[in-house]
C-alpha cells in the first residue's frame, strides 16, 4: 500500500477549535486553582482542578484520554462487541487496572450509564456519551461528579471537539492539538494519494438482519460523516433532504436499498453475511457493488468511523484502503 497507508498505521498511538456548541474558560496558575468551564449539550459544567479519577461513559472518550496519556479508573466501550474487556482492537494498550463498567446497559440504546456503580468509584469527572438522552439523567450524573455529556447538537461528537475540550480540562491542550493536526495530516495525505476521491459520495450503514432495517447515517455534521469529507467525499444530497428534521440517522425498510446510491458504501451485515446482503433485491445493481466501493467490515471497523476517534479512523481507513483506491480509480 502507499505512503498514505503507512502513515496511518504509524500515528495510530498519536485545526480545530471548540466548536460553537462547546467552550471552555480556564483561570488559574496552579492545578489546584484551575477552574475549566465546558459548555455542552445539557448546560455547562465547571470543573475544578485537574481531575485524575476519570470514568469514560463511551469509546470516543476513552480513546480520547488515550491519545493524552491518561488512563481512566474506568470505562464503557465495546462490550460484547470487543475483546475479553469489552475493548477494540485499537485500545489495547488500556491499563489492566481500568475497570469496566457493567456492561449490560450498552445493550439499549439510551440506556444510563450504571450510576450507583460509577458513584463507588469516587470519580472527580465523568466522562458521558451519548447514553445520556435527558437533562434528568444529566443531572443524576453530575451530583456524583462533574460531568460532560455530548458536546453539541449531532448525534455523534466531532473526536476534535472532544479532544481539545478534554486537553483544556487536563492542561493538556499542546498534546491534544499535536493529536489532532497529526491525524488530519495524515488523512490529508491519503487524500492527496488518492485524488479521485474528490466529489465522490460515500455512506455509512448497517442492515439489521433481526428487524430488516437499514440504519444510514444522513447528516453531513454528524462526527459520523467527517471522515469521508476530510477525504473530499460527501454524502448523497438525496440522504441529506430526505433525512431533514429527524435527524443524522435514517431508518429504512429493505425496500429502500436505492439509499445506498453512493460510490462508497461502508457497510456492517449486523446479524447477518455479505451473501444475504448481496440477496436484497436492487442491492447487486449499487454503483458501489459494481464499482468496487462496496466495504462489507466488521463490527469495530464500522464503530471506528460511527463514534470515531483519531486512533479508531486510522484503523478503520486501513480496513477499507482497497475500496478507497477503487473509488479514487473510478
Amino acid at each position: 500500500m502507499g505512503r498514505g497507508k503507512s502513515m496511518l498505521v504509524g500515528i495510530v498511538g498519536v485545526l480545530a477549535l471548540v466548536s460553537a456548541g462547546c467552550s471552555a474558560d480556564e483561570e488559574s496558575t496552579t492545578e489546584s486553582d484551575r477552574t475549566t468551564v465546558v459548555e455542552h449539550k445539557f448546560g455547562s459544567t465547571t470543573v475544578e482542578g485537574i481531575p485524575e479519577r476519570i470514568v469514560a461513559g463511551g469509546s470516543q472518550w476513552v480513546d480520547a484520554l488515550l491519545e493524552l496519556g491518561v488512563e481512566p479508573i474506568a470505562y464503557l466501550s465495546a462490550g460484547d462487541q470487543g475483546d475479553e474487556r469489552g475493548l477494540y482492537p485499537w485500545q489495547e494498550d488500556l491499563s489492566e487496572d481500568a475497570q469496566e463498567l457493567d456492561r449490560s446497559t450498552l445493550t439499549q440504546i439510551g440506556a444510563p450509564l450504571p450510576e450507583e456503580e460509577i458513584a463507588a468509584l469516587q470519580p472527580d469527572l465523568i466522562l458521558a456519551s451519548f447514553a445520556v438522552t435527558s437533562q434528568t439523567g444529566f443531572d443524576r450524573l453530575n451530583t456524583i461528579a462533574p460531568t460532560v455529556s455530548e458536546l453539541g447538537d449531532a448525534q455523534v461528537d466531532s473526536w476534535e471537539d472532544q479532544l481539545t475540550v478534554l486537553g483544556r480540562i487536563l492542561d493538556k491542550e499542546d498534546e491534544a492539538a499535536k493529536v489532532i493536526e497529526e491525524r488530519n495530516a495524515a488523512i490529508d495525505d491519503l487524500a492527496a494519494e488518492f485524488p479521485g476521491l474528490e466529489g465522490k459520495t460515500a455512506v455509512l450503514s448497517q442492515y439489521m438482519f433481526a428487524t430488516n432495517q437499514l440504519i444510514v447515517v444522513a447528516d453531513p455534521d454528524d462526527g459520523a460523516a467527517q471522515t469521508f469529507r476530510r477525504l473530499g467525499m460527501s454524502v448523497p444530497p438525496a440522504l441529506v433532504d430526505e433525512a431533514g428534521a429527524v435527524g443524522g440517522r435514517l431508518t429504512l425498510s429493505p425496500e429502500r436499498v436505492d439509499a445506498l446510491v453512493a460510490d462508497l458504501v461502508v457497510m456492517l451485515p449486523n446479524g447477518g453475511t455479505q451473501e444475504q446482503l448481496e440477496a436484497l433485491p436492487g442491492f447487486a445493481d449499487l454503483p458501489a457493488v459494481q464499482g468496487g466501493g462496496l466495504a462489507v467490515v466488521d463490527y469495530p471497523t464500522v464503530v471506528g468511523f460511527n463514534t470515531p476517534s483519531s486512533r479508531s479512523v486510522a484503523y478503520s481507513l486501513d480496513q477499507i484502503m482497497p475500496q478507497l483506491e477503487a473509488v479514487a480509480r473510478a
